[in-house]
């Protein structure tokens, strides 16, 4: 492939790795426009400037620069300054659009208790800074690569302008939905600091929805082509039971929905040479791992014993991911001999269980609430099995995470997570994970039960941990895909 055949591409997100991050999303945006990057694709990203952007410095690697750049936002009958700073890390340079009213606080998007509510306010004004940001640029870019609701009205934008006085739009637009449990509806009264001519939401279906704005609903309705993150979410988005009244969208775009695997930062998450792991471990040599999993539950507090396998969680606590299922197996797993390590946060009826779990059963369970990086790391490598009973995933990253530590995971039979693990009940000679029945609590515990005797059968572990670490879980394949389908716009 020639040079001048390769697209010139915006990548847009509300978060991305190492600046600021809540889940995958920020992964995607790391490792996508790095790997892009590395293959002759200029490649380029913006997000919000957050505060733990600049309290990152140092610590993650990195160090801001402010440009020169102040952009004027018209945001209905006011003018906010949008200050530009800029960074180049790991071969991809990153705009930021800083603006300490709207992003100068602990949390990116969320109070433990509630959004922050003027979220729309918040996001409308990155949304047009970027918009503003192409235009000062002198429109460089021919694909602008969008994701999930806080993104959805730039292509409205790009059209219109962001004073409503229209501009020639020659940018190709790809919307990724991450989750589309998560669309960005607000009440229609916001309309007026889009300042979108005619300021009436009946004047754009593509922003309406039952009486109120979907941002998410006007990124999926207004870009020139809409994938996400599995083939088997975007199958299950087009049905009532996942696409949370955007189904009928779905269906009706005049180019299907596409679905492309995540992949994973090799290089970041590599058990040969992870820096924040004890000691370090191969598919050809795992000695290293159990050395990991002893540290592990010896930093958790717990009591380390060779003879019983450690499962361990890792993500968001909210319904989405099962915990409402793990709640109800609880008591009748912690009657298991195993040992359970929690990190996460989220919802604070959530955090009060974990709570009450630490107090319940301390010889047996332990959970941190909150996220640490290095911890998550130690806690995949230490892990035998990871637990994932999701309702719905997209796509899901701790399972393939879990791959490349050899730690063996057990999913709701779901999404990506149906994609990217293979049932070692049911095929043998390629599984590296367990795929529950149901999503239900007995069908959790049925694997948990075959989990903890695959872990006293020695021989069969290690085969099965040896497949997982031998799945190609890269973003070579997946960056691939993403080129063609910008190619094709």
């Amino acid at each position: 492939m020639i040079e001048d055949q390769l697209p010139s591409v915006l990548f847009v997100s509300s978060e991305s790795r190492p600046f600021a991050s809540t889940g995958g999303l920020a992964d995607v945006a790391e490792a996508l426009p790095n790997e892009l990057n590395r293959r002759g694709v200029r490649m380029e990203r913006v997000m919000p400037l957050y505060r733990s952007v600049v309290e990152g410095q140092g610590t993650g690697g990195y160090r801001l620069q402010k440009t020169l750049h102040t952009l004027k936002i018209p945001m209905g009958h006011e003018v906010i300054d949008a200050d530009i700073y800029s960074c180049e890390h790991r071969g991809t340079l990153t705009y930021f659009v800083g603006c300490e009213e709207f992003f100068d606080r602990t949390e990116l998007y969320a109070l433990p208790h509630r959004e922050y509510r003027d979220n729309f306010k918040r996001f409308l004004f990155f949304q047009k800074a970027v918009v503003a940001l192409i235009d000062f640029l002198g429109r460089p870019y021919e694909v602008i690569h969008l994701n999930d609701w806080q993104t959805g009205l730039i292509p409205l934008l790009l059209e219109k302008g962001i004073n409503g006085i229209g501009r020639a739009r020659r940018e190709k637009v790809l919307f990724t939905i991450h989750n589309l449990a998560y669309q960005g509806l607000y009440p229609a009264t916001n309309l007026y600091d889009t300042n979108l001519p005619g300021n009436q939401l009946q004047n754009y279906p593509e922003l309406e929805f039952y009486g109120k704005i979907n941002l998410m609903k006007a990124g999926l309705q207004k870009a020139d082509r809409v994938n996400t993150v599995s083939p088997t979410y975007a199958r299950e988005i087009e049905t009532p039971a996942f696409g949370y009244g955007l189904d009928g969208v779905l269906r009706a775009l005049p180019v299907p929905v596409v679905g492309v695997v995540n992949g994973v930062d090799t290089d970041v998450w590599n058990p040969e040479t992870d820096p924040a792991l004890p000691a370090n471990y191969s598919v050809s040599s795992l000695k290293g791992k159990e050395t990991c999993k002893s540290a592990l539950v010896g930093e958790f507090g717990l009591k380390y014993d060779r003879e019983v396998p450690l499962f361990v969680l890792v993500g968001r606590l909210v319904e989405q991911k099962g915990v409402d299922i793990l709640a109800q197996a609880m008591e009748r797993m912690m009657n298991f001999p195993l040992q359970f390590l929690l990190l996460g946060s989220g919802q604070e009826v959530y955090h009060h269980l974990v709570n009450e779990w630490n107090q319940r059963w301390p010889e047996r369970f332990r959970g941190k609430i909150g996220y640490n990086v290095d911890l998550s790391h130690r806690m995949e490598a230490g892990a035998d099995f990871f637990l994932m009973p999701s309702a719905f995933e997209p796509c899901g990253l701790n399972q393939l995470y879990s791959h490349r530590y050899g730690t063996i995971p057990i999913v709701n039979r779901t999404g990506g997570l149906v994609d990217t693990v293979t049932d070692l009940r049911k095929d043998p000679g390629h599984g590296n994970g367990f795929h529950m029945g149901s999503y239900s609590p007995e069908a959790l515990l049925e694997c948990i039960r075959e989990a903890i005797s695959l872990f006293h059968d020695k021989k069969s572990l290690r085969k099965y941990r040896q497949h997982a670490m031998k799945h190609d879980v890269s973003w070579s394949k997946t960056a691939g895909e993403y080129l063609n389908l910008y190619q094709n716009l």
